[in-house]
């Protein structure tokens, strides 16, 4: 059965040969990697073309930027394989580990396979707790609920393994208006549509957090965009019997108090800005709240912006 793994590339070109290898070199061999250069200005796209021209199963799209939802659609448009994979070019990953998703989905009848994974630095120093692994069955409600928990589901796209019939009958494809969270919005509406989901917690894929992570970063103009993403998913699933949006909706007031006091700390905080992010505190009712911190910075900021930030700042520094 034919995997398609789909690697948006851009300004990769000091990791991506250990990612490329990495794939290439994969226990399963019947695979088609398609790498999308996202208008690299870097020797990225000639790293691409080399792959290409050694090894057939590599197809090159080069394209000009349009950010990493524009280069994922554009591969899942070409995509020939009975199922889906991603992977990051900042990222490398195990020799089985497609074998062992695809395994998975077979054994279980799943529409979805997931795998565990390192969090490392760039020096191999690992950053989360490697636990003993197990395998876990979930239907979509039971995905859905953990989605958000550590050391669950998660809302990545590269530990998991998908099933092109699934994306192709339901029209799912990434928002490429949203630049934060479109991976979680794009899983949360995979798993809608899907009925088995299969979690092998052992670690295959190799997560590199690099200093100049986007996501590492604390406020950006684009990141507000994980607001619209989350928003997405709680009127989606609001509209789905027994599937509860409540912790969806700490995690959006979550990101939105933590975007509105960084952007203050960093003096990036306009009125307009401060209007907006204070305006999306009303949101919801408290009591759909169920953080307890959450719940009481939302009070304290519909009072008072200005004391929320003091506060904030004060056990800022306390940590």
């Amino acid at each position: 059965m034919l995997i398609s793994i789909i690697i948006p590339v851009y300004n990769a070109e000091k990791t991506l040969s250990k990612c490329l290898d990495s794939v290439k070199n994969q226990t399963y061999q019947n695979l088609e990697i398609i790498l999308v250069n996202d208008g690299s200005s870097d020797q990225s796209g000639l790293i691409c073309d080399e792959y290409s021209r050694k090894d057939d199963r590599f197809t090159i799209i080069h394209k000009k930027n349009g950010g990493v939802s524009s280069a994922r659609n554009a591969a899942l448009r070409i995509a020939n394989g009975k199922y889906i994979g991603f992977v990051d070019p900042d990222d490398w990953i195990e020799p089985c580990m497609f074998e062992k998703l695809y395994k998975l989905i077979v054994e279980h009848h799943a529409d979805m396979s997931i795998c565990g994974y390192f969090k490392e630095k760039e020096d191999g120093k690992l950053l989360n707790n490697i636990t003993e692994s197990h395998t876990i069955c979930y239907n979509q409600h039971e995905a859905l609920d953990v989605i958000l928990d550590s050391e669950s589901v998660k809302g990545y796209l590269w530990n998991k393994l998908y099933s092109i019939d699934v994306i192709r009958a339901n029209n799912i494809m990434f928002n490429e208006e949203i630049h934060f969270c479109e991976d979680l919005l794009f899983n949360c509406q995979y798993i809608l549509n899907s009925k088995t989901i299969i979690n092998d917690t052992t670690p295959y894929y190799h997560y590199i957090i690099h200093e100049n992570n986007a996501s590492q970063s604390q406020f950006s103009l684009k990141k507000l965009t994980s607001l619209n993403a989350l928003e997405i998913i709680i009127n989606l699933l609001n509209g789905t019997e027994s599937v509860d949006s409540t912790k969806f909706k700490n995690y959006y007031m979550h990101m939105n108090i933590s975007l509105l006091m960084n952007a203050m700390q960093k003096k990036k905080c306009n009125k307009n800005l401060r209007v907006n992010l204070k305006k999306n505190l009303f949101k919801f009712k408290v009591n759909s709240l169920s953080n307890k911190s959450v719940k009481l910075s939302c009070i304290i900021g519909r009072i008072n912006v200005r004391f929320l930030y003091f506060v904030w700042k004060s056990f800022s520094k306390m940590s």
